[in-house]
């Protein structure tokens, strides 16, 4: 604690939004589990000229400053997209880090809060970073485990400096984990994947790489009207799509990725990709051809020893069919089969609201892992 002057101020010059980007290295330099994000992803990420959420959005990035040193930062968003779909009411933060000071905090949730406020918001909701689909919520249990690849990790007392200042539960996310277990029959669980595909006149397969380009805008506006009754959903966008997807799609193994037919109609699907960050990590930020070389070769050559499921869903039309349980099958069985080496497969996020898929993963043997939180205050 000092009682030199704290200064919030917004990233101004290319050097602020360096010194944004690269101040969780302060924070986590001690910390085991924590995975540096790519520093030129992340640089463009934060754009305004070439980030995805620019479509749609606008944001503010402000930094905490106390004797020139950087002691904390904060983002302030409003998206249009989110306001064609639920209200316009609504402001958002994320990116939140901050030294261990209620002070620091505070400055920089009421910077947050007052941008917001100035675009006619009347609360505040977050951590997001930007979207539902991005980084999405505090961690506030599960710290004894790295975060999977698009999961936030933060220290314990966040979840104060947040709700001292006001901040409430709004809503939880849930991360499971399926892990290779003895007693796991790899040929059961298959007999039952294909009784219920039989029983509903349906086949499942891989996703053929030369099948990407054509089934993945399927997929896309599959996955936007499945979830569209969810909490909180925010369309994806045709870019936001390729930022994610594209991007990934030369990085991922075919057999992890299922869909499920009925006829020449995708109704049910598994994106699953290798977990990255376990390679990330190593890079320290650096994201040059060695680091890319390197990340193709631990993706798709390497025995895989962690994965996720990035998204997972059913259509309306085909739900109450226990599709979901042979998408969750086959899951399981793929990594029984054809990647011995295999810990566990991350399944998140999944909405605390969707007691239908959170039962069904605890059935299948998986565990809750971690809990992502997001809050509100009125401002």
């Amino acid at each position: 604690m000092t009682n030199s002057p704290l200064v919030v101020a917004a990233v101004a010059s290319p050097a602020d939004l360096d010194a944004f980007i690269r101040f969780p290295w302060e924070i986590y330099r001690d910390d085991p589990l924590w995975v540096p994000p790519l520093i030129p992803m992340q640089r463009d990420f934060l754009d305004r000229r070439k980030g995805p959420f620019f479509e749609f959005g606008q944001a503010e990035y402000f930094l905490a400053r106390r004797d020139g040193r950087v002691v904390g930062r904060i983002s302030a968003h409003t998206s249009g997209l989110y306001e064609q779909h639920h209200d316009t009411e609504t402001g958002f933060f994320g990116f939140f880090e901050s030294v261990n000071e209620q002070a620091v905090a505070d400055a920089l949730l009421e910077a947050a809060a007052a941008w917001a406020r100035e675009r006619g918001k009347i609360r505040i909701h977050g951590p997001l970073s930007f979207g539902i689909y991005d980084e999405v919520g505090l961690l506030v249990d599960g710290f004894d485990s790295p975060p999977s690849m698009m999961q936030t990790h933060n220290p314990p007392h966040y979840e104060t400096l947040l709700t001292n200042w006001g901040l409430t539960k709004t809503y939880d996310w849930f991360a499971y984990r399926i892990s290779r277990k003895p007693g796991m029959d790899a040929a059961k669980l298959a007999r039952l994947r294909d009784s219920i595909l039989t029983r509903q006149k349906c086949s499942i397969q891989p996703i053929p790489r030369k099948e990407f380009a054509k089934r993945g805008p399927q997929i896309k506006e599959l996955f936007n009207d499945i979830w569209s009754k969810n909490w909180g959903h925010v369309p994806l966008t045709d870019k936001q799509y390729e930022d994610l997807f594209v991007t990934l799609q030369p990085l991922v193994r075919p057999d992890l990725e299922s869909m499920i037919l009925d006829g020449d109609e995708i109704v049910a699907f598994a994106v699953v990709s290798p977990d990255m960050n376990r390679s990330v990590k190593k890079f320290n930020g650096k994201f040059g051809l060695w680091q890319k070389l390197q990340l193709l070769w631990d993706c798709r050559v390497k025995p895989l020893t962690h994965c996720r499921a990035i998204i997972m869903g059913v259509a309306r039309t085909h739900q109450w069919k226990r599709l979901h349980h042979a998408i969750i099958i086959n899951i399981i069985v793929n990594f029984l089969v054809n990647h011995p080496k295999m810990e566990y497969c991350d399944c998140s996020l999944i909405p605390e609201s969707l007691e239908q898929w959170n039962k069904t993963l605890t059935d299948f043997g998986g565990e809750r892992y971690k809990v992502f939180r997001l809050y509100d205050r009125a401002i």
